[in-house]
């Protein structure tokens, strides 16, 4: 038999085994092969082995290539938010309704099924999570693992990037902003700050003299903007801003959100992610037929202690047609 087309049925097992709800109780699986391009001429064939790995509890998430596994992973942690006034305080602090919060910890997120989607015309597989703040907002992050090579990012700050990068949106949206009264003083909410540590796989090191770039080990690299897109327009964030704190492997960093009506969406990417495991990419498998390709997307839902955890294992896979 043709090796091309036994790996064909041998991944049609696999993917009608995981969509055996049996034992729905446990764990569920949702498997779907969807295209990310219009195109259905002959291709190349490419391997994606990029994993994100989101608790539901926190919405801190690890993203890795599954060769290396999730040890050699980089991780992502949500640690604060602060609402705070024009000279950057924090406002909101006291009564029964908070503006900030001191950690995620306990943070509960809706994470929503993966679908397909193009940035440009980069082709990504996007799974967001979701979680609201106190009754005043609600804050989002959405990730895309990308298929293909391209460029991405802001006017004027695009970043060049490749199969199995991944590019992540952190997005602020319905905020009811403090007009609070505090010892007879009105305040008044004019930015939101959020924390967020990166851990890398080595002591982070910025590249050049500034600090939207970064190094974090094993070949990838943090990307950032200093411009936010709020309601449908570009609009650079405050001088200083985003702030960057290094120690050893882990950085925090503090994005400034402007005042907003509708929305607010600050959009970095992490590069390198396949150089970590080496090449993502194999050479095409020559076919008697033409060939098309789509990414399979398997996800694990389950439920621990910490609350729901959610795998997401994205996985470009090529399928094979033979012309009798």
């Amino acid at each position: 038999m043709n090796g091309a087309l036994a790996l064909f049925f041998a991944l049609s097992l696999v993917l009608t085994a995981a969509s055996d709800e049996n034992n729905a109780s446990v764990t569920s699986t949702v498997t779907s092969t969807m295209t990310t391009t219009a195109s259905t001429t002959k291709t190349k064939t490419i391997l994606t082995r990029t994993v994100v790995d989101v608790q539901g509890q926190s919405g801190k998430f690890t993203v890795y290539d599954e060769r290396s596994g999730k040890a050699s992973g980089i991780q992502v942690t949500m640690d604060a938010l602060r609402e705070v006034d024009a000279a950057g305080n924090a406002v909101g602090a006291s009564g029964s309704v908070k503006h900030s919060i001191n950690t995620f910890a306990a943070q509960a997120f809706t994470i929503a099924p993966a679908e397909d989607v193009m940035l440009g015309n980069v082709s990504a597989v996007k799974v967001s999570f979701s979680s609201p703040i106190t009754s005043i907002g609600v804050i989002s992050v959405d990730t895309y693992v990308l298929g293909k090579s391209g460029s991405l990012g802001p006017p004027g700050e695009t970043w060049a990037v490749q199969n199995g990068d991944l590019k992540w949106n952190i997005a602020l949206s319905n905020w009811q902003w403090c007009g609070c009264s505090q010892g007879g003083k009105t305040e008044e909410g004019a930015f939101i700050d959020v924390d967020i540590s990166v851990k890398g796989l080595g002591n982070a090191e910025t590249k050049g003299k500034s600090n939207k770039s970064l190094t974090l080990g094993g070949g990838v690299t943090l990307e950032l903007s200093n411009q936010v897109h709020s309601d449908g327009k570009w609009s650079a964030m405050p001088a200083g801003y985003p702030k960057v704190s290094m120690q050893g492997s882990s950085t925090t960093f503090t994005f400034r959100f402007p005042r907003f009506t509708e929305s607010s969406v600050y959009d970095p990417v992490l590069t390198g992610l396949a150089a970590s495991g080496d090449s993502t990419s194999v050479s095409p498998t020559t076919t008697q037929g033409p060939t098309t390709t789509g990414p399979g997307i398997s996800i694990d839902r389950a439920a621990d202690l910490g609350g729901s955890h959610v795998m997401i294992a994205v996985v470009m896979v090529m399928t094979a047609m033979w012309i009798a």
